[in-house]
């Protein structure tokens, strides 16, 4: 039996835009009764997902904005792990959301391989949320978004509310042949049960080195598609927010076969709330947040991901939505 001192971590993975920091704010905000440390790693210098995860954590979130956590910043995460037990922060479950373009194999090969870890930590599921409207696009894209879902306990099929009941089926069918063992939960906004995916004791490390044998030796290597991108902008001057409505219809319609990922917190100027925007190739949606926090800095920050992206053209298209 696993020492009681080992607090149980689960990996939440899954291609840009399938809904992880959706679920992630499920789990944070869920009458659950566990106190969740959390992880975020994003692609690029800035995380704009920790602006868009619920504002309940303190000390207990960590993030990780220097690369990819699955390879170069492995040994960051070793050491976040080890300062949360170090300084004695409170935490029942920990979650670590990887960025989209990461493989999940070496993320969890980090709490079996680091003795200091594995005194304390254990591995309990590894989740990957899946798009149920863009997974083909992504499978044939990107290599890592098979990795994710071969590699995965429970398998959320998501978004779908966005498919037909047949093309459904066919993103079962499909799921299914790439991982037979894992459970695959259908769901609409990672709705769900929590106790389907915390502290349920999932991860198998014999099956997984069936799939992946190098999984108990050495860090393998791992590269990424270096043609991807990221690119932050930032606005301190209020946008309008139909100048910003069409200026993102202009990029979409010009854009739309190179991005990937976007996603922004905006500052409107005739409004005290915060509004943010998001979307996964040329599907995009928007809607009112929390309002502005007292002493917080009202600006616009915008990431987009993506392959060939005009940075100068986005700057200055972002610069002729300021309000009047």
């Amino acid at each position: 039996m696993a020492p009681l001192t080992q607090k149980p971590v689960t990996i939440v993975t899954g291609f840009l835009g399938s809904g992880k920091t959706t679920l992630l704010n499920r789990l944070l905000q869920e009458n659950h009764g566990k106190k969740i440390a959390v992880i975020l790693n994003e692609i690029g210098d800035v995380n704009l997902d920790s602006e868009l995860v619920v504002q309940s954590l303190g000390e207990e979130l960590k993030i990780m904005n220097n690369g990819c956590v699955c390879c170069t910043v492995r040994g960051d995460l070793t050491k976040i792990c080890a300062n949360l037990i170090k300084d004695k922060i409170a935490f029942d479950h920990l979650v670590i959301e990887t960025t989209g373009m990461a493989d999940p194999s070496p993320v969890a090969q980090t709490f079996f391989m680091e003795e200091q870890l594995r005194q304390h930590f254990l591995l309990d599921a590894i989740v990957t949320v899946v798009d149920a409207k863009n997974i083909y696009q992504n499978l044939q894209e990107i290599k890592e978004t098979q990795d994710q879902i071969g590699f995965s306990d429970v398998i959320l099929i998501n978004k779908i509310d966005l498919v037909s009941k047949d093309e459904l089926t066919q993103v079962f069918d499909k799921v299914h042949k790439l991982n037979g063992m894992a459970k695959v939960i259908p769901t609409k906004n990672c709705e769900l049960p929590v106790n389907e995916i915390l502290d349920i004791k999932a991860f198998d490390l014999n099956a997984k080195t069936e799939i992946n044998p190098k999984l108990t030796k050495e860090y393998h290597e791992h590269t990424h598609d270096n043609s991807i991108e990221s690119i932050y902008l930032e606005e301190a001057l209020p946008l309008d927010l139909a100048r910003l409505t069409r200026f993102m219809e202009l990029v979409l319609a010009e854009l739309g076969n190179q991005l990937l990922r976007y996603k922004g917190v905006v500052h409107v100027g005739d409004q005290d709330n915060r509004f943010i925007f998001q979307g996964v190739h040329t599907n995009m949606t928007s809607q009112p947040d929390r309002p502005w926090l007292p002493g917080e800095e009202r600006k616009t920050k915008i990431v987009f991901i993506g392959r060939h992206l005009p940075k100068d053209v986005l700057k200055e298209g972002l610069a002729l939505c300021r309000a009047k």
